[in-house]
């Protein structure tokens, strides 16, 4: 399928070298500006994968397509209807919407109802979805009065980008410049209805336990197509990593061991469900109030098959991990 491309669209690749050198960004911030980010539940990548593209707010109801939403009601509700008919993209990780809604949070962590139990970031190629015709630009917020939508090459060229990838803290700050910061750093990428896979480099997990995840739920046609460009973020560069998550499970005949990013204020209702693959037996253990711990052990000398299981955890019914694990072949 052949492209339009803006006019003068060469001057992007230019700018996006120029911003890499800049300064003001970090180490890490200085790959930013060859990516655009997208930030969602696992089980919707696992429609966007297969079903090959992202869909827009509006298209995803028209096909009627079951996904979990991220945002907050109230922000969507006060989000102009003209947005939700375009694929969104940001020009950063980390946004202030990510801080809200990243990680599974018990009931009174949540803010404005936003919630993103198991994150993933899936990255695209910038200069490709940035040179195209149908691509538009916000320069801040969609929800803020003042923002700004066009697509062409010279408003790209004059995004406030210090003010995009602006990534300190606010103490030194009056209000009026934490505003302003918080305004830009919501800058985003738009595309009408959908946005193929074809620039899309990476998918990105918040822990190995994670990645596991993602690799057990996919088809496994779809797994064959995209494992090659699913990655693991050790060193959270793309999340905030603030909240109760699974970081790593060992599984053996003999027991599960599970790794938690603990957040000692957090509670859940826990379920950890097992069924064994030669008999379909199901064993249960449930606690009510519970705290995630550093780690947590279970032992499976009760099971009569412990070679080959499934394995799901949750956390207030939220699926926090699920794979399988076979003795033969380890955990896949």
């Amino acid at each position: 399928m052949s492209h339009m491309y803006k006019p003068g669209y060469e001057k992007i690749q230019e700018h996006i070298k120029t911003l890499e050198k800049q300064n003001w960004l970090t180490p890490v911030q200085k790959i930013w500006p060859r990516y655009l980010f997208h930030f969602t539940e696992l089980s919707n990548v696992i429609n966007i994968l297969t079903g090959g593209a992202l869909l827009s707010r509006e298209l995803l109801k028209e096909k009627k397509i079951s996904s979990i939403d991220i945002a907050s009601p109230h922000i969507i509700e006060h989000t102009p209807q003209e947005w939700k008919n375009y694929v969104r993209l940001y020009f950063r990780p980390k946004t202030p919407t990510q801080y809200r809604n990243e990680g599974i949070r018990s009931k009174n962590e949540m803010t404005l109802d936003a919630h993103c139990p198991i994150p993933v970031m899936l990255v695209f190629d910038a200069f490709k979805v940035l040179v195209l015709e149908s691509t538009y630009i916000s320069n801040g917020n969609l929800c803020a009065q003042g923002v700004e939508v066009d697509n062409s090459v010279d408003f790209y060229l004059k995004l406030p980008f210090e003010f995009i990838y602006h990534d300190k803290g606010f103490s030194r700050l009056n209000e009026a410049e934490q505003n302003k910061i918080k305004f830009h750093r919501h800058a985003e990428v738009l595309i009408r209805d959908s946005l193929g896979l074809s620039f899309l480099e990476f998918i990105c997990c918040r822990s190995n336990a994670e990645y596991q995840t993602l690799i057990h739920r996919l088809p496994e046609n779809v797994q064959g197509k995209w494992s090659g460009k699913i990655r693991i973020d050790q060193k959270a560069f793309l999340f905030f990593c603030e909240w109760v998550y699974i970081k790593e499970v060992k599984l053996s005949s003999e027991r599960i061991i599970f790794e938690f990013n603990q957040r000692p204020s957090a509670s859940f209702s826990a379920r950890l469900e097992i069924e064994e693959c030669q008999t379909n037996k199901q064993y249960l253990w449930e606690e009510k109030n519970f705290c995630p711990p550093g780690i947590k052990e279970f032992d499976l000398s009760t099971m009569k098959h412990p070679e080959c299981y499934k394995v799901s955890f949750f956390l207030d019914e939220h699926l926090a991990f699920q794979a399988v694990h076979r003795e033969e072949s380890g955990i896949f």
